[in-house]
This record gives C-alpha cells, structure tokens and sequence, in this order.
C-alpha cells in the first residue's frame, strides 16, 4: 500500500514538470518591461487591399420602379382626385407626426369649435375644422369636446392615394 502512495506521488510530481519553463519566463519578463504590466498588443496584419469593378452602373437601380410602373404610377398620382395640393402652403402643425400631437384643450370661440393643440417643440396651436395637422396630409374634420377627428391622405404604392381616419383624445 505504501508503494502504491508513493508511486503516485511520483508520477503526481512528475506531471508537474515542464520544459518549457525558459519561455514562460521570457513572456512574464516583456510583461514586466511593458510601462502598465500588461502584455504587448500584437496588431494583426491587415489583408491588401483589391479593388472590385462594378459591372451594373448603366442598368437600372434596384431601389427604382421600372420605367414603365413609374411612368404610370406618376400619371395615376397627379390624377387621383384623393391627391394633395401640392400648392398649398404647409400649416405649422404638418411638421409633425400625428402621434407626436397631443390635444390639450378644446373651447367654443365665436361658435364655432376650437381646438388646442400641443407639438413636440413646446408651441400650442389653436386650430379649427378644416386646418391640416400630421405630416399626412391629415384635415381636421370634426371637433367635440373631447376629441378632434382627422382624415389623413396615405399613398399606397398599389392602390394609389387612399383616406385614413384618425384622431387626437383628450388626455386627462
């Protein structure tokens, strides 16, 4: 029993031993020289450079409709009757999103309805029935007391200029 104990123990130790003890003190001792203790940065080396010539510069760009679907797109679009006025000038709140609207107040001035409405900016807008808010094209249709009701214009690359519904809640 005590020779196997001890014949483990040898063979223990001599699993231990290492050859290349010499490089492993030529590692710590760069480690050592180095101004923070850590080891030095080998920077890989960058493969060269090869340029590609593109062969497709005089076909047609893969982010373009194809001649003919623009060309009729661009008839339909001026044609629609659900189309904007692209003469009319912008009203302040058609900078914005409608999701980034909110309405703050409503009140009846001169009989009519009225709406106030808060931008991203800080500003807060009275508005009427009528007025465009949201970078949709959206005209305000309605106003309660409660809410403002809007029909935003929406361009769908298939069916061409279509109405949407829409609206801002008071938030209490």
């Amino acid at each position: 029993m005590k020779r196997l104990l001890t014949l483990g123990w040898i063979s223990l130790l001599a699993g231990c031993s290492d050859a290349n003890l010499s490089q492993l003190d030529t590692l710590l001792e760069e480690i050592r020289r180095t101004p923070a203790g850590e080891p030095p940065m080998v920077m890989p080396t960058m493969p060269e450079y090869q340029p590609v010539d593109y062969r497709y510069g005089d076909a047609r760009s893969p982010f373009l409709a194809p001649e003919s679907i623009r060309a009729n797109n661009t008839v339909a679009v001026m044609d629609s009757a659900l189309a904007p006025d692209p003469q009319r000038a912008p009203e302040p709140l058609e900078r914005f999103q409608l999701q980034e609207l909110r309405l703050v107040g409503t009140l009846r001035m001169g009989g009519k309805q009225v709406a106030l409405i808060s931008a991203p900016d800080g500003s807060v807008t009275s508005v009427r029935e009528g007025n465009y808010v949201g970078s949709n094209y959206g005209r305000i249709t309605a106003i309660g007391p409660q809410e403002v009701r809007i029909t935003e214009r929406i361009f769908n690359q298939l069916q061409g200029w279509q109405e949407r519904q829409a609206s801002l809640t008071l938030d209490e």
